[in-house]
């Protein structure tokens, strides 16, 4: 591991397939990871299928509730956020319900408010810190179908931006990738007929990822990353 470079990772989202890639390879680096689980993944059979590794711990909480982060992260310090938890609906706006409005609304943005809520005044305390958040590219290329996911992504971005300028007192930078269809097992269950070669994969995030928390991404502040692969 290269010396001076951020120690202590929380990775969201992290037993999905791009923040599972994104675990295993901080952890293959040489880092300390935390990965969050969601309260509804509590369950033995889940419990069994976790990643156990020496450097790394995990938090139960649910990131749409302010409590549930307040109480479950109060107190802890990371030099290295990467929020990968987000969720997708799709549907027109006539037809889309108030329940999956929500659920994009609270996933994909009260989520990341929250957890950098929490997060930042121990960033700024120790005055260091590198974020990355995964929008979408749907927030620059939007279709039909969408609305409420890119307008959720949208926030995101904004808020991306809104903290870089906020934090660059602060030797703290913050960042989001905007990937197109990423290449994962669900994806390619859903649309089995697409072409995976022209999809980004999660290695290729990760790596990003990884390269943003380094001192290769130190200039790098308040930058919407486009990954479109082929697409």
């Amino acid at each position: 591991m290269i010396e001076n470079v951020p120690k202590r990772v929380l990775v969201t989202g992290a037993r999905g397939a791009l923040g599972s890639t994104v675990v295993k390879k901080f952890l293959k680096a040489g880092y300390e990871v935390t990965g969050t689980v969601a309260l509804q993944e509590s369950s033995e059979n889940d419990k069994s299928k976790i990643l156990v590794d020496s450097a790394l711990s995990w938090i139960q909480l649910d990131l749409t509730r302010a409590e549930s982060v307040r109480s479950q992260l109060a107190g802890k310090s990371f030099d290295v956020v990467v929020h990968c938890a987000g969720g997708f609906r799709y549907g027109s706006v006539e037809n889309l319900s108030d329940g999956d409005l929500d659920f994009l609304i609270n996933t994909n943005l009260k989520s990341a408010f929250y957890l950098v809520r929490e997060l930042l005044p121990q960033m700024k305390k120790q005055n260091f810190g590198r974020i990355v958040f995964i929008s979408s590219r749907a927030t620059q290329a939007p279709g039909s179908g969408v609305a409420a996911y890119a307008a959720s992504k949208a926030g995101l971005n904004l808020m991306t931006q809104c903290l870089s300028e906020e934090t660059k007192g602060h030797n703290i930078t913050v960042n989001a990738l905007l990937p197109t269809m990423i290449d994962t097992p669900a994806n390619r269950r859903d649309m089995p007929q697409a072409k995976f070669s022209d999809w980004v994969t999660t290695d290729q995030l990760a790596d990003i990822i990884i390269s943003l928390t380094s001192e290769l991404g130190n200039p790098i502040r308040g930058a919407l990353i486009p990954v479109a692969g082929k697409l």
